[in-house]
């Protein structure tokens, strides 16, 4: 166990397994933006009260095998304290894919192989390479600009992976090259390598959009998206945009036109984390034709996804393991979500690191999307890895 560096310079750990002949490990991401119902990354925000507390409680795992996944994640529970508030949720993620990693590599497995075959099977979920899903133009907690907006997204649909991430990245060095050349503004990217326009919410959709139709002269349908991220902009009853405040009632009529209007293929977090019924309205209206996501809504967490489906409040679950803390947990997510018509997307986070573990769960959960990078090591680190994955299921 080990402190390393996040993409944006800050802590985080990684975890070493070793069995009798075989070894593993997996690094471990931040956030920024984080849902308020999530497990803590580590207690007090301070990573080396984390190792320090598990250094006392590590002894509770030795002899436990790396096969035996919901007895290490059990494990996990009982000495990482509620919420993971002893040892850190991001220190029990950390265990938890390293020893699903260290048991494919004794079964001679690629690690998707493996929790497929061992886990998601007998949920009755199938592989699957989903469609990339990535960060074009930035803004709220990730960039700190005139867009309330958090994340303006791009996915191709129809093509292969590798042609995909292609795609994604001719479009976002098109986009950098318009706001320079055409539109004379000075550019940059913030954490995740989405570029910030300083450019309003719907003047940068619409901007997202013209640069997503330039893909299809080449032959490749790119469609558009967002992340709301809205718990970041919900401020006393109201959501406070840079340029109006609207109530809930006014800002889900908004979300639904937007997403009407650019033909949005997701739509991420639109609502207030705790507004159930605002999501389940804004689900009722563009459903059909959106995928209508929850992130801050659910945590990956079962009993706030059962509440969810109880109020038919989505029609699409992001799944981070670090919200919740284990793998077991949620695979148990993703049972729950298949079971009941509910579409997953993995997805990475803001402060990331080089593992490429979320596409191997991306494929052995069947998800249709993996939201993460468009360019930026740590991001294409997922990317790539999911090209070669491809190759091997073809």
């Amino acid at each position: 166990m080990r402190k390393i560096l996040d993409s944006r310079g800050g802590f985080t750990v990684e975890v070493s397994l070793r069995g009798k002949k075989k070894g593993a490990r997996a690094m471990v991401p931040n956030s920024t933006s984080t849902g308020s119902h999530e497990v803590f990354a580590f207690p007090d925000g301070d990573v080396d009260l984390a190792l320090s507390n598990f250094a006392k409680v590590k002894g509770e795992l030795i002899g436990i095998g790396a096969s035996e996944q919901e007895a290490i994640d059990s494990t996990l529970h009982k000495i990482g304290g509620e919420r993971f508030g002893v040892i850190g949720g991001n220190i029990a993620t950390g265990v938890s894919v390293a020893a699903a990693r260290l048991a494919a590599a004794v079964e001679e497995m690629e690690l998707y192989e493996y929790v497929h075959e061992s886990f998601m099977r007998k949920l009755g979920v199938k592989k699957r390479i989903p469609r990339p899903l990535g960060n074009l133009i930035g803004g709220g907690a990730h960039s700190r600009n005139r867009m309330s907006i958090q994340e303006i997204l791009i996915s191709p649909s129809g093509v292969s992976f590798a042609r995909g991430i292609s795609a994604n990245a001719s479009v976002h060095k098109a986009l950098g090259e318009h706001l320079s050349r055409e539109l004379k503004i000075s550019t940059g990217v913030n954490v995740e390598g989405a570029w910030v326009s300083g450019l309003g919410d719907e003047e940068n959709l619409a901007l997202a959009s013209e640069m997503a139709g330039l893909a299809e002269e080449q032959g490749v349908d790119v469609q558009i998206g967002a992340d709301f991220a809205a718990s970041e902009y919900f401020k006393n009853g109201k959501y406070e945009y840079q340029d109006r405040k609207l109530s809930p009632a006014e800002n889900a009529e908004f979300i639904e036109e937007l997403a009407g209007e650019f033909e949005m293929a997701v739509v991420e977090d639109p609502m207030n984390e705790d507004d159930y019924g605002g999501f389940a309205k804004i689900t009722r209206g563009i459903g059909k034709k959106s995928l209508v996501v929850g992130d801050d809504l659910y945590t990956t967490s079962i009993d706030r996804l059962r509440e969810g489906i109880r109020s038919r409040s989505t029609n699409g679950i992001l799944i981070k393991v670090n919200q919740i803390g284990t793998l077991s947990e949620t695979m148990e997510v993703i049972g729950l979500a298949h079971r009941h018509g509910i579409r997953t997307v993995v997805s990475h986070r803001s402060r990331e690191t080089t593992d490429d573990f979320i596409a191997h769960l991306a494929v052995a959960f069947g998800s249709e999307f993996i939201k993460t990078g468009i360019v930026g090591g740590e991001r294409v680190a997922k990317l790539n890895e999911l090209a070669r994955i491809e190759e091997l299921e073809s």
